[in-house]
């Protein structure tokens, strides 16, 4: 058979695994690489080669960092400063909660700080005795926002700043005000869109008055972690920076920062790797295995040929077409395995076309990524993360009544990001 056809024919059966066995994701796209090296559709060295190790340290680096900085206290910390702040006001609190978890997106790994907040939230409401429904989609819908705001904010970024050798600053310079901007106009459509609720949820008074006592202070359980913790990390992104000048990786500094943070937190290092979330490094390992496959036998290729005519034809076109389909595609699919294909294509563009405008597609997939991943629960790791722990603690996200808040704000976003695009580069 044909290497490019069994090339083929392996990506979708491990794509269809990927989107239809949520639980077998991480097997699906590994195992699909394996079979691509076993069957000699890539070579080992080859695929070994198109595994992107930068990447993969700043994934490690980013969990090792939530991990050690959570046992001090500090998500604690923030969620009874949060709730003291909103004084019981529900409106006030899922403005918070969204800009917390906006903040904290932005600067460690989003899919951890969801776990976090998402838990922390779900106490939250359960002292208050109101509905957690509107928070828990607050939160989801303002991590990929927030995220979307740097380099290391989600992982669809990573996987693009990355590839494109982009540093931390043209991260910040060109998605951070599109981000800020999409995070003040959500908050704002949230905040009506759940007013109802909120009319219904009443804090009494008594509740009230016992959280203005509680001191916020007690939750920092180990106040040397909290201080070092919170220094190192302001370190390494103070470095980070400044990558590009002292010609390290990010991934580098990163893993760096982690280790040094593992060293001065004087934890057992066997009990913070066994929490690490393994299951995305196996899974963008499959990924890079298989796309590389397909690169290998001429499938990127024969992409990249049937898009330059197009391109070439209007590239103004083109870039909102680009917008619009890794928006909506990454609303009903995982954005993850989507930019794993997405990447290739884009790559090999770059032999072929200006430099700004490649910038400019890697610019748009990370937009389109990240706003689509608002579309449904399917649409990021993170969004499931939330889901699982909700329908664990009993008070499920209904998946279409997810879909009826959050598609509307997506299509709203999707067309102020086209016209941010338009007018700044178009």
């Amino acid at each position: 058979m044909n290497k490019l056809l069994l090339s083929v024919i392996i990506l979708i059966i491990t794509y269809i695994l990927i989107f239809t066995q949520r639980r077998f994701r991480t097997t699906a796209a590994f195992l699909g690489g394996l079979v691509a090296v076993t069957l000699g559709l890539i070579g080992f060295h080859q695929a070994t080669a198109n595994i992107d190790f930068n990447k993969l340290a700043i994934f490690l680096a980013m969990m090792i960092f939530t991990i050690i900085t959570k046992e001090s206290g500090i998500f604690q910390y923030l969620a009874i400063k949060v709730t003291k702040f909103s004084k019981g006001n529900t409106l006030l609190l899922l403005i918070a909660l969204s800009l917390l978890s906006a903040f904290l997106s932005s600067i460690l790994d989003e899919i951890i700080t969801l776990l976090l907040l998402a838990n922390l939230t779900l106490a939250i409401t359960n002292i208050l005795e109101i509905s957690s429904l509107p928070f828990l989609i607050a939160e989801i819908i303002s991590a990929n926002l927030g995220g979307m705001a740097t380099y290391i904010g989600t992982p669809v970024n990573i996987m693009i700043g990355s590839s494109a050798k982009f540093n931390f600053i043209e991260f910040l310079s060109h998605l951070a005000p599109i981000s800020f901007i999409l995070m003040i106009i959500s908050i704002f459509y949230l905040t009506n869109y759940f007013r109802d609720i909120f009319k219904e949820n009443k804090t009494s008074k008594e509740l009230i008055s016992h959280l203005t006592r509680i001191d916020e202070k007690r939750a920092i359980l180990n106040p040397y972690l909290y201080k070092s913790s919170l220094l190192i990390l302001t370190i390494t992104i103070m470095f980070s920076f400044f990558a590009h000048l002292i010609h390290l990786e990010l991934g580098v500094i990163y893993l760096l920062g982690a280790l040094v943070m593992l060293l001065i937190s004087k934890q057992d290092p066997d009990h913070i790797y066994a929490q690490v979330d393994w299951k995305i490094v196996f899974f963008l390992i499959g990924l890079n295995i298989l796309t590389g496959t397909l690169e290998e036998n001429g499938l990127i290729t024969i992409i990249t040929a049937r898009l330059i005519p197009q391109i070439s034809k209007n590239f103004s076109l083109f870039s909102s077409y680009t917008l619009i389909f890794s928006s909506l595609l990454s609303s009903f699919f995982d954005n993850i395995p989507l930019i794993a294909i997405a990447i290739p294509v884009v790559k090999n563009m770059s032999f072929l076309l200006e430099t700004t405008n490649i910038n400019l597609l890697w610019w748009i997939l990370a937009l389109g990524a990240n706003i689509g991943a608002n579309g449904t629960l399917i649409g990021s790791a993170s969004n499931l993360i939330v889901a699982d722990i909700a329908e664990k603690n009993k008070q499920p996200i209904p998946f279409w009544y997810f879909i009826k808040v959050s598609m509307p704000l997506v299509i709203i976003n999707l067309c102020i990001a086209w016209l941010y695009v338009y007018l700044r580069y178009l």
